[in-house]
């Protein structure tokens, strides 16, 4: 009784949603999966499209692997809504990840969205992805912050008639620092060990620059400092996960998918 005592008051305290927790998990996990709860839902989230699929990349199904909607900062207003908006395509996610409340999340039809170990979306952020978008592990975004890998539209060279791609996938690397208001751009690679500053715009691979750099500048991108990295050793998102964050270089080992739904 205790123990259903001390759920009740967390599901409550946490405002997580009963209801869209029981419609996520069952619409896209297999029912073995989904009686486990990896994926927990907030009070503020809406959908919009439960398209496609979500498979979870681990190796132990546990609850709480994913949480959509969760209040992070304390300036964010009761009604700043978290939207998913998944027309297909896929989503993979690992474990400890947090999408914070207010975000918008798209996902186009062919569409690969990857979400690696201990990523921490802060929350009123943009990912909007209609081609490849991978946030690799230990990642933290904070505010504002943007994510695209389209421009919605080609454009057209009016000398040679060519036409350029309208999407090209992003990679971030990583143990990223995603300042807030930052914008991402299709085409973008950061390396690991990489901190994007607050207001800037990128839209090119910096893969080649080598560890341990800041981008900043504003909107003319740039390598501004080199042999600097985030310092996350005070457990800064410790008030978003309790299992605090992995701050070494991660190699994570291949995994199998066990979970593996289309709609």
């Amino acid at each position: 009784m205790n123990k259903i005592f001390k759920i009740v008051y967390y599901i409550s305290k946490n405002n997580i949603s009963i209801f869209r927790t029981l419609f996520f998990n069952f619409h896209y996990l297999p029912l073995a999966i989904a009686i486990k709860f990896p994926i927990i839902i907030y009070k503020s989230v809406r959908f919009k499209k439960t398209k496609g699929q979500i498979i979870i990349n681990a190796d132990q199904i546990k609850p709480g692997m994913l949480h959509i909607g969760k209040e992070i900062y304390g300036f964010q207003w009761k009604n700043d809504y978290t939207i998913w908006e998944q027309l297909g395509g896929t989503v993979v996610i690992e474990d400890e990840v947090f999408l914070g409340k207010g975000t918008f999340i798209s996902v186009g039809e062919n569409a690969v969205l990857r979400l690696e170990k201990t990523v921490h979306i802060g929350g009123d952020d943009r990912i909007i992805c209609m081609d490849s978008i991978t946030i690799k592990a230990n990642t933290m975004v904070a505010w504002d912050v943007h994510i695209i890998d389209t421009d919605f539209r080609s454009t057209i060279n009016t000398v040679f008639g060519t036409k350029n791609s309208e999407k090209k996938k992003i990679v971030i690397g990583r143990n990223n620092w995603l300042c807030f208001g930052c914008t991402i751009l299709k085409g973008s690679v950061t390396p690991d060990f990489c901190i994007v500053g607050a207001k800037t715009l990128i839209n090119r691979d910096f893969s080649n620059e080598g560890e341990n750099i800041l981008i900043s500048a504003g909107d003319n991108s740039k390598i501004v400092t080199r042999y600097t990295r985030g310092d996350f050793s005070d457990q800064t998102l410790n008030n978003i996960s309790k299992s605090g964050l992995i701050t070494e270089n991660i190699e994570l080992p291949k995994k199998k998918n066990v979970a593996l739904h289309d709609q």
